[in-house]
């Protein structure tokens, strides 16, 4: 894919899995485990947010994750929160719900990938009220 500037070479493998020819970038954390399914879709994009962008509450049928190309995130989970900068990853279990959050002064790119059972949706909005655990730890620092 196209990010950033860049074109980008996504590899799922074991820890330690290089594709042959590329330039390894960063490996992610271990995927959180993938609910069965009877076939797959991998959805991955690029999200270029800035500080006042407003994401609703959601949840995924499957795991996703983010390599931070520029900026801050804080990801509100019903269990606490996970922070990501610039060259840093992060990663979110399937079916749990959450609220990402922009912080810091600049804009935030990031490439996301998300595994999926393609027989459901990849995205599904919520009614979730998180705790704002992501708004007071900014407001702290």
């Amino acid at each position: 894919m196209e990010a950033g500037g860049k074109v980008w070479l996504l590899t799922l493998a074991a820890k330690g899995g290089r594709s042959k020819g590329a330039t390894f970038v960063a490996e992610t954390e271990l995927l959180p485990p993938i609910p069965f399914g009877p076939s797959y879709e991998i959805v991955v994009s690029e999200a270029n947010l800035d500080s006042e962008a407003k994401v609703m509450t959601h949840k995924h049928s499957g795991p996703e994750t983010w390599f931070l190309l520029t900026g801050e995130q804080c990801l509100e989970l019903p269990d606490g929160v996970v922070r990501a900068r610039a060259g840093e990853t992060m990663s979110a279990p399937a079916e749990t719900p959450m609220k990402l959050n922009i912080i810091g002064p600049t804009k935030r790119d990031a490439l996301f990938l998300i595994v999926h059972d393609s027989s459901k949706p990849w995205n599904t909005w919520l009614d979730w009220q998180p705790k704002g655990l992501c708004q007071k730890m900014t407001n702290s620092h």
